[in-house]
């Protein structure tokens, strides 16, 4: 048995040997349009976060939830200080968003990804690239204590803030 495993996997990979100029162009030309999509997907997302909401002065998307590890610190340290420059996603409401989210769902969804994206702000700065800003772990540190991780975090987020909105770009 163990032979005939053996062999079966010398043939595999010589077929795939064999096969390979034709399948690896394919290959490429796939991950190359996927890239292409990816960028003009972001790139559309944020102009129609800044269309939306830019005249509004909204440079960020604050994502969170009603967790008790988070929800009373943000809502009373954050959100009055950044209401006027944030549109609020609450992530505990994601039931109700539907096939087509509102833009700041979607920009949440696609720059806070499958880990660490709650909390997060994300800083949208004129025609830059979006920054990040995880809470996750400085939330994890800050219930047991440690808050110099959340204080640093937050120092990054008002830093960003204030840069994006001297920024004419």
């Amino acid at each position: 048995m163990q032979i005939i495993n053996r062999l079966t996997s010398a043939v595999v990979a010589f077929l795939l040997f064999i096969t390979m100029p034709v399948w690896l162009p394919i290959l490429i030309v796939v991950m190359l349009l996927t890239a292409v999509y990816k960028l003009l997907y972001r790139g559309w997302l944020t102009y129609r976060f800044s269309r939306e909401y830019g005249e509004k002065g909204k440079v960020l998307v604050l994502v969170y939830s009603r967790s008790p590890n988070w929800q009373e610190y943000i809502e009373t340290n954050w959100i009055p200080k950044l209401s006027k420059l944030a549109v609020i996603v609450d992530y505990s409401d994601r039931s109700k968003w539907g096939t087509k989210p509102p833009i700041e769902v979607r920009i949440a969804r696609e720059w806070g990804g499958d880990k660490e994206y709650n909390p997060m702000a994300i800083v949208l700065r004129g025609k830059s690239f979006p920054r990040m800003i995880r809470f996750y772990k400085p939330f994890l540190d800050y219930k047991h204590g440690k808050v110099e991780l959340l204080k640093t975090a937050e120092q990054k987020l008002f830093s960003l803030i204030t840069n994006s909105l001297g920024k004419t770009d």
